[in-house]
């Protein structure tokens, strides 16, 4: 009976020391042994994460790298151009008998620092070359698995910005960052910074050259490089400039950089226009006395036979030596337009015709009636008799005569003086003498006027009413009746007011603007008016009083031409 005890007692013991979780723990890594011996192979070491103890913190093989602060990149990193620095993170992955994560970050001196491979010194080499060691040191350690390497976080560092900006001082910067990303930080160029000539000092020595200007109006990144740790940017005060006009996209001045030529400067305008005459090329330049300036003109060639002759350069080699022809500060570029370059000749058709817009003409050749055919001829309600061609052109002449009779009052003009003024003031400018009516119901095409760039076809709608304005019962506008006279419209308008003055009464011709009176007017036209004036107030007594004068001074008159022949019998 003890030993049957003795045997259930050592069960209990053995029992609990296999269900204990160390000893559970040793044996499964001792069966994990015993099988690795019978299949000859040997695990290597693995590779701990350091400062991570509970399993939930280890790192795990998911794709893609998550980083914590995301970096705005104008472009995929290339691993042959970046430059691995301190602070730079790398994720490092092995699969194969060891399935891996390790990240680790570059030290301050330089250094990436792997559990059980050592340090490898990556600061200072391309991406593409830290990867590469990185690689072949890990599987120096362990054989037999794959690794990949993968930059998961950039690194920050400081630069410092001076000079012309609005908030010099120390910064901090990404390795993508570049020139204008690390002058904006601190406020951008100031109003007399410059743009053109802005440097970058290097740790190395090195002193890179930065074009603001260039990398703003042509997008060349060459001008606008990458920063690194340390740099210094220094923002000059603006310097000498050049300008450049005519047919360029933006003329103005331009900071100049000494070197530059002629095609550079055009370039930062934004190119020539398609109308640029290159052969007429010209650079006005300052001589040396400060004060005079001449005039040269690379792409001049001498004619043949040398008589001193000059003729523009036809031979693009000759015009390629202007462009390069090299500028000094001050000078002026002149870029004159090749004389009718695609000249855009045409008139404007408005109003009652079938097709009205914009149509080109040949200058000297294209007539009105031709227009009007391409236009497909008038609708039923144009009015011949109103239509109109404008001259444009012709608004732009000055009437030295007309502005200095604006310049005066009534009073100190003369009678003629006083007619040609309002005759003035009635007409249209620019309008063409022209009947439609006679050239296009008539067919006299003798009428017809050849129509010169920028003329203006007006062909208004039939007016069939007649205007009645000034002192009638019921002044507005009345149909139009064929045939009838002034006294029908005048009924039909309510009859004439009560301080109407019927003796200064006036029509007014609404094809020419004529103010004539009812008798002198043949007929009536649709469009035509009548107006009625008012009577002026009068003081009687002083009429009374002007009249009784008057008749006293004939009164002594009589009176003494009476006496001086009674005298005189």
């Amino acid at each position: 009976m003890c030993r049957t005890l003795r045997l259930i007692m050592a069960s209990v013991v053995a029992f609990s020391m296999v269900t204990t979780p160390a000893f559970s723990q040793d044996l499964r890594q001792l069966i994990e042994e015993m099988k690795k011996r019978k299949t000859g192979t040997e695990e290597a070491p693995k590779i701990e994460t350091i400062g991570l103890e509970r399993e939930e913190e280890k790192p795990r093989l998911i794709p893609g790298v998550e980083i914590p602060e995301t970096v705005p990149l104008d472009k995929r990193i290339n691993p042959e151009e970046y430059i691995v620095g301190p602070g730079d993170e790398f994720t490092i992955y092995l699969w194969g008998l060891l399935d891996e994560q390790q990240i680790a970050s570059v030290t301050p001196e330089g250094k990436l620092l792997i559990p059980y491979v050592g340090a490898i010194d990556v600061s200072g080499k391309t991406l593409a070359q830290a990867r590469q060691e990185i690689v072949d040191r890990v599987k120096d350690r362990y054989d037999k698995v794959d690794v990949s390497v993968v930059l998961s976080k950039l690194r920050k560092f400081r630069i410092f910005i001076t000079g012309h900006v609005r908030n010099p001082g120390s910064y901090t910067a990404w390795p993508v960052d570049r020139a204008w990303d690390a002058i904006e930080k601190a406020g951008g160029v100031s109003g007399n910074g410059s743009k053109r000539n802005i440097l970058i000092r290097r740790q190395t020595g090195e002193v890179l050259h930065v074009d603001l200007a260039r990398f703003l109006k042509l997008g060349s990144l060459e001008d606008n490089p990458y920063m690194k740790m340390g740099d210094v940017i220094y923002v000059p005060v603006r310097g000498e400039i050049v300008a450049i006009v005519g047919e360029v996209n933006d003329e103005g001045t331009y900071e100049f950089k000494p070197g530059e030529n002629v095609e550079d400067i055009i370039e930062l305008a934004g190119g020539v226009k398609p109308g640029a005459d290159l052969r007429m090329l010209e650079v006005v330049r300052f001589k040396e006395d400060g004060m005079t300036r001449e005039r040269i003109f690379p792409n001049i060639v001498q004619s043949p036979g040398g008589d001193g002759e000059a003729n523009p350069g036809d031979d693009p080699s000759a015009q390629l030596l202007g462009l390069r022809f090299p500028l000094q500060k001050d000078d002026q570029i002149i870029i004159r337009k090749i004389p009718e370059w695609h000249p855009k000749r045409a008139v404007n058709v408005w109003g009652e015709v079938k097709y009205p817009g914009l149509y080109p003409i040949e200058e000297g050749r294209t007539t009105l009636t031709d227009l009007i055919n391409q236009a497909g001829g008038f609708t039923k309600r144009a009015s011949l008799r109103d239509a109109k061609v404008v001259r444009w052109q012709a608004r732009e002449i000055r009437d030295p005569e007309f502005e200095r009779l604006l310049k005066m009052s009534v009073d100190e003009m003369t009678d003629l003086e006083y007619e040609y003024f309002k005759t003035k003031l009635r007409e249209e400018s620019g309008v063409v003498s022209l009947d439609f009516m006679e050239l296009f119901l008539k067919g006299e095409r003798s009428k017809d006027v050849v129509l010169k760039a920028g003329d203006i076809i007006f062909v208004p709608r039939q007016r069939e009413m007649i205007n009645i304005t000034g002192q009638a019962n019921r002044p507005g506008l009345v149909n139009y009746e064929p045939d009838e006279k002034v006294d029908f419209y005048i009924k039909r308008a309510g009859g004439y007011a009560w301080n109407a003055d019927k003796g200064k009464m006036r029509v007014i011709k609404g094809d020419t603007g004529l103010w004539l009176h009812p008798r002198e007017v043949k007929r009536l036209e649709p469009g035509d008016a009548i107006f009625i004036p008012e009577k002026p107030e009068r003081d009687w007594w002083e009429w009374i009083g002007k009249r009784t004068g008057v008749l006293g001074d004939l009164f002594m008159a009589v009176t003494t031409a009476y006496i001086v022949n009674q005298v005189t019998k």
